[in-house]
């Protein structure tokens, strides 16, 4: 591996974790003052209208059989952002985040139920360790299973769906054309939220709503792009730095508690991602590159 060449991979995806935390922050944020549609709107309405021009530019979508999978990605990756709306107005941004990147685990069986991928020993044994790590979190036995943590265990399953639909889609298509079916469906999808119950907001507000929209566009650009220079299990595992900086976040802006329970959940969790990500080898698949771009698989 050319090592400048990787440098510059790895750099440009702690960037986009950096980026997609900071959306987190903001997200979390703007739920005390809008709905979930609103927010989902400007999200996703924001991001079709900047890769819009992908549509005109690439045309092969049109009359193909998989259409309705790139419907579908595109209500799965707006389900992932509801659910993580959802968590977030009722619980933490740090615990809703590892929550979230447990999507490698259920990737994993999906695929190994769906795709007829084998299950080795060892990408077992990262799952039973996913799933202890889970139970700490949850802490079941003390405070019970709260709904903000369902809403975020929700959010890395059907992520993990979602990574299995990419994967097949991302052997057809660019990635830049199933992000913006991802953003169209999206904005589609939230319409029936907002229709009725607008609000415009100040200046103020106004900025945030955007700050947090080009946030999220900007962190999937540089994830899209940190895929040229590094392997796909090594992108994937750096971006589960993503839930360390939204969980400093959460402790230093939202005043968010660091216990120990998180401590031991979120090592267990990340922990047996970047071992199913590196050691134990994730499928490898054909990607289609008309421009050398790989998949993007963000939320």
């Amino acid at each position: 591996m050319d090592f400048p060449i990787a440098g510059n991979g790895v750099l440009t995806m702690l960037v986009a974790s950096c980026s997609l935390a900071i959306f987190d922050g903001l997200t979390k944020y703007l739920v005390a003052f809008y709905s979930a549609g609103e927010i989902g709107f400007v999200r996703f309405g924001f991001g079709a209208l900047v890769m819009l021009p992908v549509l005109f530019r690439q045309k092969a979508w049109f009359g193909r059989r998989d259409f309705s999978l790139l419907i579908l990605r595109g209500l799965l990756g707006a389900a992932v952002f509801y659910c993580l709306i959802l968590a977030f107005q009722v619980g933490t941004i740090s615990v809703t985040m590892v929550l979230f990147y447990t999507s490698p685990v259920w990737a994993l069986l999906m695929g190994a139920l769906l795709l007829r991928e084998h299950l080795t020993w060892e990408r077992v044994i990262g799952v039973i360790v996913a799933i202890l790590g889970i139970t700490v979190l949850f802490n079941p036995w003390h405070e019970g299973i709260s709904i903000d943590h369902l809403y975020g265990l929700a959010a890395g399953v059907i992520a993990g769906g979602n990574s299995v639909v990419t994967r097949y889609l991302r052997t057809r298509y660019d990635a830049r054309l199933i992000y913006e079916f991802q953003c169209l469906v999206g904005t589609l999808a939230s319409l029936p939220l907002v229709i009725g119950d607008v609000q415009l907001p100040g200046m103020r507000m106004g900025i945030v709503l955007l700050s947090a929209a080009i946030f999220g566009l900007l962190g999937q650009v540089f994830m899209n792009y940190g895929y040229r220079f590094i392997r796909a299990a090594e992108g994937a595992t750096l971006m589960m730095s993503e839930s360390i900086f939204a969980a400093v976040v959460g402790f230093v802006i939202f005043g968010e508690v660091l216990t120990q329970q998180f401590i031991i959940g979120t090592t267990l969790i990340l922990g047996s991602g970047v071992y199913l990500g590196l050691r134990a080898g994730t499928p490898k698949a054909d990607t289609f590159r008309p421009n050398r771009v790989h998949a993007i698989e963000g939320h």
